[in-house]
C-alpha cells in the first residue's frame, strides 16, 4: 500500500498490513481484497462521515448545545477536550517512558492486560492492525501492529431513553468513563517495560468494528455497529498500539448475519430510514451501508438518536437468551 502527500507531491510506501489476511479471511463477512486493497489506496477513509468531518462546527451547533442543556459543559466537554489533548499531544511526551523491567512473557502479558482491563469495565480482545482502516492513511497514529481492542458497556437504561434523553447521554457517558479508564491501561502496558500509544474514544482515526470483529470481540450488525455476546450492540471502543507481537485472538461465530436478515428490527425503526433492506458491495465488504446523510439529521434531532440500538433485541433480551430463541424457532424475542 502507498501514501500520498498531496502537497509535496511525494509517494511513500506504508507499513505492512499485519491485519490483512485476519480480514480477508473473516469466516461470517464477504470481502473482495482486491478491491478493499484498491479503495485503501486511491481513496483513504475519511476520520469521519459526512458532515461530521466539519469537526469545529459539530462541537459548536451540536454537541455544545446538547451539553449545555444538561449542564454537562464542564463533563462532557472538558472530559472531550482533555482526552484529544493526551492523545494528539500529551502521548508524544510520555509514550516512551517505560518501567525498567520488560515483561518478556508475552502470553503472560497477555492475561495481565486482560485481567486489567476487565478490572477496568473492559472486554478485551487481540488483533493485528489492518492499515486499511485506518483514517487517511495516518500510519503514525497506530504505529504499532498489535493491536489491543476494548469496548466498554453503555449504560442500558440510559439508552432505554431514546429518542428523549434526560440529564445523561448515553453515548458521553461511556465516552468520559473509557477515556480516563484507556489511559490508565496504557499507564500499566508501560509498567510492563512495553511502549505503547492509545486510541481512545472521541476520535475516528482508526475504525473500531472492524477490529472489535478481528478481535473475536464481535459480529457486524445490521445497523453496522459491531454486536458483542456480553453486551449486544451497546458497547463504545477504545484501542491500543502496543510493540510487543502478541498472538491475536480469532473472530468468532456469534450467527448475527442470519439473526439480522431475520430481524430487521433497527431497519424499520431508523427514522430516517438509513439502514438498507439489503447488502451491498461497499469498498470491497459486502454490508448494509448506513446512509450517513440520511442519518444525520435524526442523530441531530436526537441529541445523538441511537434508535437502531434500543430497539436490538440483543440489547433488550440479552445475547443467549435471543439466540436460543432464535434457534429453537426463528423467534423473534420482542421484536
Amino acid at each position: 500500500m502507498r501514501r500520498y502527500n498531496k502537497k509535496e507531491q511525494l509517494v511513500e510506501f506504508r507499513l505492512a498490513n499485519q491485519g490483512k489476511a485476519i480480514t480477508d479471511n473473516l469466516p461470517n463477512v464477504r470481502i473482495d481484497p482486491d478491491l478493499l486493497d484498491l479503495y485503501s489506496e486511491i481513496d483513504p477513509l475519511p476520520i469521519a462521515v459526512g458532515a461530521m468531518q466539519d469537526f469545529k462546527s459539530l462541537t459548536m451547533k451540536i454537541e455544545i448545545p446538547k451539553w449545555s442543556k444538561r449542564r454537562k459543559i464542564k463533563e462532557y466537554g472538558w472530559g472531550t477536550a482533555k482526552a484529544i489533548l493526551k492523545t494528539e499531544v500529551g502521548q508524544r511526551f510520555f509514550c516512551n517512558r517505560v518501567g525498567p523491567n520488560q515483561q518478556k512473557d508475552l502470553s503472560l502479558l497477555k492475561k495481565e492486560i486482560r485481567e486489567y482491563a476487565a478490572g477496568l469495565g473492559y472486554i478485551c480482545g487481540f488483533t493485528k492492525i489492518d492499515r486499511r482502516f485506518i483514517a487517511d492513511a495516518r500510519d503514525e497514529k497506530f504505529p504499532y501492529d498489535s493491536a489491543i481492542v476494548l469496548g466498554m458497556e453503555m449504560e442500558k437504561n440510559l439508552l432505554e431513553e431514546v429518542p428523549n434523553p434526560g440529564d445523561r447521554l448515553f453515548d458521553f457517558e461511556i465516552y468520559i468513563k473509557s477515556a480516563k479508564a484507556v489511559f490508565l491501561l496504557g499507564k500499566f502496558i508501560r509498567s510492563k517495560g512495553h511502549k505503547c500509544v492509545v486510541r481512545a474514544p472521541l476520535e475516528g482515526w482508526v475504525k473500531w468494528v472492524p477490529h472489535a470483529v478481528m478481535a473475536g470481540l464481535a459480529e457486524l450488525g445490521a445497523s453496522g455497529v459491531a454486536v458483542t455476546r456480553e453486551f449486544g450492540p451497546r458497547v463504545r471502543w477504545a484501542m491500543i498500539s502496543i510493540d510487543a507481537d502478541i498472538e491475536p485472538d480469532k473472530p468468532v461465530n456469534l450467527d448475527m448475519a442470519a439473526y439480522c436478515d431475520a430481524c430487521r428490527a433497527c431497519i424499520r425503526a431508523c427514522p430516517g430510514k438509513a439502514i438498507p433492506e439489503e447488502r451491498i458491495w461497499w469498498r470491497g465488504v459486502l454490508k448494509r451501508k448506513l446512509n450517513d446523510a440520511k442519518c444525520y439529521p435524526y442523530f441531530k434531532k436526537y441529541d445523538g438518536c441511537g434508535i437502531c440500538l434500543k430497539v436490538c433485541p440483543i440489547n433488550r433480551a440479552g445475547y443467549v437468551k435471543a439466540m436460543e430463541a432464535f434457534h429453537k424457532d426463528g423467534t423473534i424475542l420482542r421484536k
